[in-house]
């Protein structure tokens, strides 16, 4: 009986070894991550052991100073809870870090599709991120228009001088405008040229702010109407813009030609869509331009020419 009993202690102090063990190396991973002015690789390191004790841990380290130490958070808790993060991704949204928003936004892409949470945080992204290159993570998984345009002085096949034979300005007036603070135009057809727009506000080319939307940064569109001349002996046709601010996406008679959408800076750039396959000669055409504003003015500033290109 008593070697029964030692036999009991010895293997109950065994199975307690280990535990006792593991518990020191938390303790002491647990005492440098509290200190944030430790080595930063120690910390990192730390963070790893602990982790690996304890993988629920990795949530109360959402909010570390260490970009690092929140990045291998944030991805850890993806990796475990999956959907169930999402109330946390959600905060990843609002770090300071664009590694960190990119890696959050990438999450949501990944669910998007079978979340409607995670599908309403990524049009939030869209309509909210300051940083365009997270922005267009989400915006490239939301965004049903995709179109890379050639102009013909970029084409390759191309060996000839590219002349402008014929260009004219579009109408400076009479604009039809209609904000989209949540962006859902391009759901509801706005682009189409079948789209009744006889209630929209009429604007003119110029900054919207001064035009009665002083305090309104976001989305709006812009309809108008032109009438193209008889067909001309031409290789090409393009729309030139002066500058939009800031980005802009653009139909012509219901088609997508391309956007241009590099951020704030695009600002005050000209740039070329070709529409040579869009265009109708010798009559109405329809251009329609989203606009997409951040901060300060907003909209088509500078006029819009057609360049008829041989």
């Amino acid at each position: 009986m008593r070697g029964l009993i030692l036999f009991l202690a010895l293997s109950t102090l065994c199975l307690a070894l280990p535990l006792s063990a593991a518990a020191r190396r938390s303790a002491t991973a647990s005492d440098i991550l509290a200190d944030p002015q430790a080595d930063p690789i120690a910390r990192r390191q730390a963070f790893h052991r602990l982790c690996a004790l304890d993988p629920d841990k990795a949530d109360d380290f959402l909010r570390d100073p260490d970009i690092e130490i929140r990045l291998q958070a944030y991805y850890r808790l993806t990796k475990q809870k999956g959907a169930a993060a999402l109330e946390q991704i959600a905060t990843a949204l609002d770090d300071e870090s664009i590694e960190i928003r990119s890696m959050a936004v990438k999450f949501l892409v990944s669910l998007a599709k079978q979340n409607k949470e995670a599908s309403e945080l990524l049009a939030r992204v869209a309509r909210e991120e300051s940083d365009v290159s997270v922005r267009q993570i989400a915006d490239q998984a939301l965004w049903p228009f995709h179109r890379e345009t050639l102009r013909l002085s970029q084409d390759p096949d191309w060996d000839h001088t590219v002349t402008n034979i014929h260009s004219f300005e579009l109408p400076g007036e009479d604009w039809s405008f209609k904000t989209d603070p949540q962006q859902q135009g391009h759901k509801k057809g706005w682009y189409e040229t079948k789209f009744n727009d006889k209630n929209w506000a009429k604007i003119k080319q110029g900054y919207w702010e001064p035009q009665g939307y002083a305090d309104y940064d976001g989305v709006a569109w812009y309809r108008i109407r032109f009438q193209m001349p008889e067909k001309m002996d031409s290789n090409a046709v393009e729309l030139a813009f002066g500058a939009v601010d800031e980005s802009a996406w653009v139909w012509l008679n219901g088609v997508f030609l391309g956007a241009h959408d590099i951020g704030p800076e695009g600002w005050n750039l000209p740039f070329n869509l070709d529409c040579r396959e869009e265009v109708r000669w010798g009559e109405e055409n329809l251009l329609v331009v989203r606009v997409l504003d951040t901060y300060t003015g907003g909209g088509i500033w500078k006029p819009i020419s057609i360049e008829i290109l041989k």
